[in-house]
């Protein structure tokens, strides 16, 4: 009788930690060449990553119908309007009509870059597996950091580590 009952806590605390665990392992480990990608803007404009080395790239993977995605953008916006000249920020869409995306846009005022990820095959490369999914690479195109998922107060782990980077940058 008392080994069943210390089964069940042992179980469940055992299975637990795995699933803490896997969650910290998803996205890129820190320190890896990210992996190149080429897709089109919604303006027609295609966004390569490897030719914009020089600069600390900010990505932020998202759709119109995620709740926490749309709770995370206006920070997004934000990072874009402070550190545009010194960053690049990117909020890939993914699998999502480009007219959707861009009436979503447009009724929210948001001006950052939006390349369309239409198939998921760089949010794969990427190995988001839930968004939001942020990924802030080095002016050598090197993860820096990835959060995965969006809650109050994160915004501000993202402007440290943006300006870590900048700074690193202008070296």
């Amino acid at each position: 009788m008392h080994a069943r009952w210390w089964t069940i806590p042992a179980l469940a605390t055992l299975t637990a930690l795995g699933a803490h665990a896997s969650l910290q392992q998803q996205g890129l480990p820190i320190g890896t060449e990210a992996p190149d990608f080429r897709l089109e803007t919604l303006d027609g404009k295609v966004v390569e990553l490897s030719k914009l080395r020089g600069k600390p790239v900010f990505i932020d993977f998202w759709a119109t119908w995620c709740g926490p995605c749309r709770r995370a953008l206006p920070h997004t916006q934000k990072l874009a309007e402070k550190y545009g000249k010194d960053a690049h920020i990117l909020a890939i869409n993914l699998k999502e009509d480009p007219e959707t995306v861009r009436e979503f846009l447009q009724k929210h005022n948001y001006t950052f870059t939006v390349p369309m990820d239409i198939n998921g095959e760089v949010a794969t490369a990427y190995r988001v597996r839930g968004i939001p999914h942020f990924v802030l690479l080095d002016a050598q195109g090197k993860v820096q950091f990835v959060q995965i998922g969006y809650g109050p107060g994160i915004e501000r782990k993202f402007e440290v580590e943006l300006q870590k980077a900048i700074r690193q940058s202008s070296r």
